[in-house]
């Protein structure tokens, strides 16, 4: 049996939900790597020029978590430390949030 026929049993709510909490997981599982994803789908699904600035921030931070990983030695204390668990935190909860709280709705909703 296929993922396309499953799918379709399901209800249309169950089906938003899992698409979702798909999205919100994705930045934690991904461990931050992955977090302008889902905002990257819901600016190209709901289009208004807010969603691209989140986009856009979240690329930011991902891009300041990728060079803060290059340049931070292994054996970090102090103010170091602190911004890579805040990138990481911003990165993985944060994306996770966004995408939890912003999921598009109809318009009758």
């Amino acid at each position: 049996m296929s993922v396309v026929r499953v799918s379709r049993r399901l209800p249309a709510p169950v089906r938003r939900y899992a698409v979702r909490a798909g999205l919100a997981a994705l930045p934690v599982v991904s461990l931050g790597l992955l977090c302008p994803v889902p905002s990257l789908v819901l600016a190209l699904r709901r289009g208004s020029r807010a969603d691209w600035w989140v986009f856009a921030g979240f690329g930011a931070v991902l891009a300041a978590w990728v060079a803060d990983l290059a340049l931070t030695p292994d054996t970090t204390h102090g103010p170091l430390f602190a911004l890579d668990l805040l990138l990481i935190l911003v990165s993985m909860a944060g994306a996770s949030a966004h995408a939890w709280t912003v999921w598009p709705r109809r318009a009758g909703q």
